[in-house]
C-alpha cells in the first residue's frame, strides 16, 4: 500500500526572498537558517524522507515544519496583501521559524528579587543589626524576608543564589 503524499506548501517570490536570505545570513542563529532552508526545500515539493535525507534531519522534524508552515500559511498571505513593505513579511516569517515555548512553571523569584537578594549578601550584617559578622543562609532569607524582598524564601533557595555567583 503506498505512503499517503504530504500535503504541498505554497511560498509566494517574496517569501522565498526572504526564506532565502535568511538561510544565507551567516549572522542568523543556526536554528533558523537550517528552518528556512527545510522550509524551501519542503516547498520543492518532494516527499519527507527524500528531504530528510538531503537535510540530514528527522522525518518528524520535516514533518512538523511542514505542517507549521501551513498552519501559517494564510496568515503570511494575507499580511503579504495587506503591507507594501516587506519587513512585516520578515518579522511574521521570522515568528513562526522560532521555537516555541517550552513547558515548565515560570520563575518563582524575579531578575529584580534575584539581584536584591545579592545586593543584601554583600552588605555587612551589622548594618542591619544582625549581631553576626557574616551572613549564612538561614540569616540572609531571614533577613529578605524581613525587608519584603521576597516572601518565605527558604534558606536552601538563597544559597542556590549565592553559589550561582
Amino acid at each position: 500500500m503506498p505512503t499517503p503524499k504530504s500535503p504541498s506548501i505554497a511560498i509566494s517570490e517574496q517569501q522565498k526572498e526572504i526564506l532565502s536570505r535568511i538561510a544565507r545570513q551567516s549572522t542568523a542563529c543556526f536554528r533558523e537558517v537550517s528552518r528556512a532552508s527545510l522550509i524551501l526545500e519542503i516547498e520543492k515539493g518532494k516527499p519527507n524522507s527524500r528531504i530528510a535525507k538531503i537535510m540530514s534531519c528527522s522525518l518528524d522534524k520535516v514533518k512538523h515544519w511542514r505542517y507549521k508552515w501551513l498552519a501559517n500559511q494564510d496568515t503570511l498571505i494575507k499580511i503579504e496583501a495587506e503591507h507594501q513593505d516587506t519587513s512585516k513579511l520578515e518579522k511574521s516569517i521570522r515568528e513562526i521559524l522560532k521555537d516555541n515555548p517550552r513547558p515548565g512553571a515560570p520563575p518563582t523569584y524575579s531578575s529584580e528579587q534575584y539581584c536584591q537578594i545579592l545586593a543584601v549578601a554583600l552588605e555587612h550584617p551589622e548594618e542591619s543589626c544582625r549581631p553576626i559578622s557574616q551572613w549564612s543562609s538561614r540569616e540572609l532569607a531571614d533577613e529578605c524576608n524581613k525587608r519584603g524582598i521576597t516572601s518565605g524564601i527558604s534558606e536552601r533557595q538563597v544559597g542556590r543564589f549565592l553559589k550561582r555567583n
